[in-house]
């Protein structure tokens, strides 16, 4: 059957001398690998290792034999090219991280359209704005609210973040409950749209904080999630 879809890079794999294996999140699929053979040495190819970078937005053409085997691309070409991405160390170490989680997110991942769309607009963004700081915790919450497993905002009322139940209560710091402080942050960044949260008033180690924070809620939540090996260079990106 032959498909044409958008798709997100998820990882990539070297294979013998020549090949990359490609994790590859799809619109029309969900989560495929490919085979992509000659690509490491191919200068003139259709495909190339250019295009094959974490996030990168694709339109690909395959012959999908849904096998459970590894696929191939027929035909790429680039849905949406990154301007800032490739060129800023902040903004593309915020992409290797994220190639990092969502690896280990959308490892069976079946097609949603609405996770999909999610994804490519929120990376679109990153690559236009100037406002990087907040974008990885933000992005992280929102991200959990898709999946299934985010903070419940109705209960927001109340004062501390319990991390097992995803709520917030009045039981001040029993195990497994965030500070006020970081509970007001937590609040802060699911109340406030993408475009304004350059407004969140946060320093850099609060920043660092919450975001460990919010991987240990991965934790909590998906048992077998692991932090990202990239958070070390994320977290001296955004301490200098």
């Amino acid at each position: 059957m032959l498909i044409r879809t958008q798709a997100l890079v998820l990882s990539t794999l070297k294979y013998g001398e020549a090949d990359l294996i490609a994790r590859i999140y799809t619109k029309e699929l969900g989560t495929q690998s490919y085979m992509l053979k000659g690509v490491r040495k191919s200068r003139k190819g259709k495909l190339r290792v250019s295009f094959f970078q974490p996030l990168t937005q694709l339109e690909i053409q395959t012959q999908h034999k849904g096998k459970g085997s590894l696929e191939y691309i027929k035909e790429v070409s680039l849905f949406y090219p990154y301007v800032s991405i490739p060129v800023d160390i902040a903004k593309s170490s915020v992409a290797l991280f994220f190639g990092e989680v969502l690896s280990q997110l959308l490892t069976e991942q079946q097609p949603d359209e609405q996770l999909f769309d999610y994804l490519c607009a929120v990376f679109q963004f990153l690559d236009q704005t100037s406002h990087v700081a907040n974008f990885t915790i933000k992005t992280l919450l929102d991200m959990s609210e898709l999946m299934g497993f985010g903070i419940d905002k109705t209960s927001s009322s109340f004062t501390y973040l319990n991390m097992i139940d995803g709520s917030f209560d009045n039981d001040g710091l029993q195990p497994h409950h965030l500070s006020e402080e970081e509970s007001l942050l937590i609040k802060a960044f699911i109340g406030t749209k993408f475009d304004s949260i350059d407004t969140i008033k946060i320093n850099r180690q609060q920043r660092s904080v919450l975001l460990n924070l919010v991987l240990d809620y991965f934790k909590i939540h998906l048992h077998t999630f692991k932090k990202p090996s990239s958070l070390s260079i994320l977290k001296q990106l955004f301490d200098s």
